[in-house]
């Protein structure tokens, strides 16, 4: 029970400093106007992807819970996949019949096909060091695809940002709002983190199930539901292209960049939670990529991730696999 309490406080912590993060880089990326190229597209999501990084390097380097951190980084694709298309769709059905929006397809730009396909690509090539090793080599090889990744997307123009929601702190004062809301949240971040890798620790050993299959699903419910959020407004709205490529943008870190790291600082042991997640992720990224060529997404493609949220919830908290 009081590891629990622990896991709850924790997360609590986390989505608030989350919260408060990504709310304060989306002001500042506005205020810069990154919004109004692909430039946009890529630094948002390196910076807002900074409350799970802050989770991995916690549990890496000071709780000594590799497991936990390995799961952070393949916890992200999973749940983008799985549960925040399936809200997308959920905040599109809403919009249809709520008028903001004329259809039940989602209307979007082919570039988008650019980052799916490094997904769809890059994310089971994670799995490939843990049987043949050489984790250095590899590690190098998904810093460099990023690197690949940035030359060819910042060429590219995109949709300008839209002006985010009122700072939370100082409002009238947005330079220094910006300010204190980041150094706030990169403290809680970190006493949050501590709680919440321990509690993670604790409970995978009570109920018997590993730390990476544990943290894989709940460290992205504290850390991801700020993106999530912007998502399915933009997809209530009728912003398609917008809300499927705010998730994919954080997709393409943790099929290239955070895998890079973890692969040099870590040990990269993974379990079956972690193929579960990779093989959910490419299957879901598979589909969109099909419809995004064609420029059009059916709402119940958006909803097929949310049976394999469902069937690893199942396995994972009923049958303890």
């Amino acid at each position: 029970m009081l590891e629990l309490l622990e896991l709850i406080v924790g997360m609590a912590i986390v989505f608030l400093a989350s919260m408060l993060f990504v709310n304060a880089i989306e002001y500042a990326g506005f205020m810069l106007e990154l919004g109004t190229s692909f430039v946009g597209a890529i630094l948002s999501p390196l910076f807002t992807s900074l409350p799970e990084m802050i989770v991995f390097l916690v549990a890496v380097f000071v709780a000594k819970a590799e497991g936990v951190g390995v799961g952070t980084i393949f916890g992200q694709p999973f749940m983008a996949s799985s549960l925040s298309y399936g809200l997308v769709g959920l905040a599109v059905l809403l919009g249809y019949r709520a008028g903001k929006r004329g259809n039940l397809s989602l209307k979007v730009d082919r570039s988008l096909a650019v980052p799916f396909a490094f997904v769809t690509f890059l994310f089971p090539l994670t799995l490939v060091p843990a049987f043949l090793g050489h984790h250095e080599i590899f590690g190098l090889f998904f810093l460099v695809s990023y690197v690949i990744y940035v030359a060819i997307m910042v060429k590219r123009e995109g949709e300008a940002m839209e002006e985010p929601n009122d700072l939370y702190v100082c409002p009238n004062s947005p330079k220094f709002g910006v300010a204190i809301q980041i150094v706030c949240a990169v403290v809680l971040l970190y006493l949050g983190s501590e709680w919440l890798v321990e509690a993670v620790k604790r409970i995978a050993l009570e109920i018997g199930i590993s730390e990476l299959g544990l943290a894989l699903v709940i460290v992205p419910m504290a850390t991801a539901i700020p993106e999530t959020a912007s998502a399915i407004i933009w997809g209530y709205r009728g912003k398609d292209t917008m809300s499927l490529g705010s998730l994919v943008g954080e997709k393409i870190l943790y099929s290239t960049f955070y895998p890079g790291v973890g692969l040099l600082t870590t040990s990269w042991k993974l379990d079956d939670h972690a193929f579960m997640s990779v093989v959910a992720t490419t299957a879901v990224s598979l589909v969109l990529l099909k419809y995004i060529s064609k420029e059009e997404v059916p709402i119940h493609v958006l909803f097929m991730g949310l049976l394999f949220f469902v069937a690893y919830v199942f396995l994972v908290f009923v049958l303890h696999t």
